[in-house]
């Protein structure tokens, strides 16, 4: 089983996404959007208001790595500051929401990764993202979905745990 290469625990998520807040709206919804939804740097930067079903609590991934398309939930609250944000900055339907070049995505993880002490890339929002679906009980195959895997052996990846989940697990059974 592959190693998986980083990934950040809630806590380190949350000092890297205050960073952003003091700094800048957009950058900060932009990082809590990437990590909400394990989107890659080339999807995030392709999402249009025309793909976020407010509704439904579902943004459609159209332009996957593939060519794949798939669809994944996010809180109320990050859609709420998602529609206030897209409003304020009147953004037409079917222009991109956060209008930035992938280069300028790495640049402001690691920008604020540094400001939170953190060593970090773009892949590390969805390294954790995944890793918090699989410790908070998603069975894998909807982990797949989520993350647009072709193949739930790339997925098995994120079954790794560390020390402190497998004492969680292990003092849960009554022996």
């Amino acid at each position: 089983m592959t190693k998986i290469p980083d990934y950040l625990e809630k806590e380190q998520v949350d000092e890297l996404l205050q960073a952003a807040k003091t700094c800048s709206e957009r950058d900060y919804l932009l990082l809590r959007f990437m990590w909400r939804t394990g989107v890659r740097v080339s999807e995030v930067i392709n999402v249009t208001p025309n793909d976020i079903e407010f509704k439904n609590g579902v943004v459609n991934i159209r332009k996957a790595k593939g060519g794949r398309q798939r669809r994944v939930p996010l809180d109320e609250e990050t859609l709420k500051m998602l529609s206030d944000y897209i409003f304020a900055l009147n953004i037409p339907e079917d222009r991109p929401i956060f209008s930035i070049k992938r280069t300028q995505v790495f640049n402001l993880v690691k920008k604020y990764g540094n400001t939170a002490g953190l060593k970090i890339h773009p892949h590390t929002l969805r390294h954790s993202f995944a890793i918090n679906l699989v410790r908070g009980g998603t069975d894998l195959r909807r982990v797949q979905l989520m993350l647009g895997h072709s193949s739930l052996s790339i997925t098995q990846v994120y079954l790794q745990f560390n020390d402190n989940d497998l004492r969680e697990a292990y003092e849960k059974v009554s022996f």
